[in-house]
């Protein structure tokens, strides 16, 4: 941006001279215009270079800019103020630079300073701040200036403009950024299921939902059977295998509303949306239990087959979480205990273990 002000600081100050050789002002004017951008945009170069700057609050010091360019602007006008319509202009262009930085709080002062500033050299001139056209050249050069000034303030805004694009980009992609590594902060690194916290949040979530009489649901541990077998006989590199195929099993057997998330080791906890009875439940973990079982485990390791028994327990809006999951993990256990490789509820469960 600097070296932006520094050209048009440039292009103002070739404007002047050719409207000094015109007639229409002293031509010392310009040079004093010429002498006084420069040592502006070299102090501030100076400033924002060496780090002096970063002591302020605003280490761009956009307020002193400003102060420093209007002040240039009214002086010359002051000198010069034949020329003193055209100079006005300018300040224009200097607040259009500098809004892009400034805040509401900061812009009020500096512009009611400017301000005073105009007012000041409009009654202290002596002679009305004018724009030179007493020639045919001197017309043609105040209209190119102000053709100019209006140029670089809409090259400001589109500058503004693609700024505001790209923050907005930037945002999109940060947003972007923080949902993936959400996402994998949520996920089982090995298989990529959701982790334990995750799928325990989802859970809880919805059993606070119950309680407020939300809809029904069910919950089931699932558990790879004799999975310790699979790791002594074929490695535990196989192992993970094992449990990576049934993660994506799970994602083509399951429905868009069901979760199901790694419990620990070889079990997992699957949520079961909208499972209004035990049927319904059971025919979702049925699905995925014949679905595990028919797996082409072969390809995995010659002779290895790989099944899974489940536990399903309903949540009924009064029990909390640690019940809840008691209770489907005896059912896990009573399908262990019936041999296997089966899909038991926890009502199942309590026959079973009921004293006769």
């Amino acid at each position: 941006m600097l070296g932006l002000v520094f050209v048009s600081y440039l292009f103002d100050s070739g404007m002047l001279g050719m409207l000094g050789l015109a007639g229409a002002m002293d031509p010392l004017a310009a040079g004093y215009y010429a002498l006084g951008g420069a040592a502006a945009c070299l102090g501030f170069y100076l400033a924002l270079r060496g780090g002096w700057s970063e002591r302020f609050q605003d280490p761009y010091l956009t307020s002193a800019q400003i102060v420093t360019a209007s002040t240039l602007q009214l002086v010359v006008a002051w000198l010069a103020p034949q020329v003193g319509a055209l100079l006005l202009c300018i300040i224009f262009l200097v607040f259009s630079f500098s809004a892009l930085r400034l805040t509401l709080r900061q812009l009020v002062p500096v512009w009611a300073a400017v301000s005073l500033g105009i007012v000041a050299v409009v009654l202290l001139s002596g002679k009305p701040l004018a724009l030179p056209a007493a020639t045919p050249w001197q017309a043609v050069l105040s209209g190119l200036w102000v053709s100019f000034t209006v140029g670089r303030c809409a090259f400001v805004g589109l500058y503004g403009a693609s700024v505001r694009e790209l923050l907005g980009s930037r945002n999109r992609e940060l947003a972007a950024a923080q949902g993936r590594l959400q996402d994998l902060a949520s996920r089982d690194e090995l298989t990529g299921a959701l982790n334990r916290r995750a799928i325990m949040g989802i859970v809880s979530e919805h059993l606070e939902r119950r309680r407020q009489g939300g809809p029904a649901f069910a919950v089931a541990l699932l558990d790879l059977d004799h999975f310790k077998q699979v790791n002594d006989r074929h490695g535990h590199l196989v192992g993970d295998e094992v449990l990576r195929r049934f993660v994506i099993t799970a994602a083509r057997s399951l429905r868009g509303g069901d979760r199901m998330g790694r419990y620990g080791g070889e079990e997992f906890l699957l949520l079961i949306d909208g499972a209004i009875d035990a049927e319904a439940a059971r025919a979702v973990a049925e699905r995925l239990r014949q679905a595990t079982e028919s797996q082409a485990w072969g390809e995995v390791a010659a002779g290895l087959q790989v099944t899974m028994s489940a536990g399903l327990a309903f949540a009924d809006g009064a029990s909390g979480l640690e019940q809840l999951l008691q209770r489907a993990d005896e059912a896990l256990y009573a399908a262990k205990s019936g041999g296997r490789n089966r899909v038991c509820t926890a009502a199942e469960a309590r026959q079973v273990t009921a004293p006769a």
